[in-house]
């Protein structure tokens, strides 16, 4: 991606969300989308129509997010390290 790129609601559905949806395809064992729930922030690139066509299209499921605030703690602040913990026998 070039300096001059931006990550708008075309290059997000193209060349990110539809890299991330295959990959999620191929590593589950049914090759379906069934079951998978999405969330994001809610970037003007994420919340554009286009996007979420596209993921009714492939049967993902968009959860809300709820507004900027902050009293609220993001996922980010947590659940990797928590991820990272729970993997710690993995290669």
């Amino acid at each position: 991606m070039d300096a001059k790129d931006k990550i708008d609601r075309f290059y997000f559905p193209n060349n990110i969300l539809k890299s991330v949806v295959k990959e999620i395809k191929k590593q589950r064992l049914l090759p379906d989308t069934h079951g998978i729930k999405l969330l994001y922030d809610n970037a003007r690139a994420h919340d554009a129509p286009d996007v979420e066509d596209y993921l009714k299209q492939e049967g993902i499921k968009q959860m809300p997010h709820p507004p900027y605030s902050p009293d609220f703690s993001h996922c980010d602040f947590w659940l990797n390290d928590f991820i990272k913990g729970n993997l710690t026998d993995q290669n």
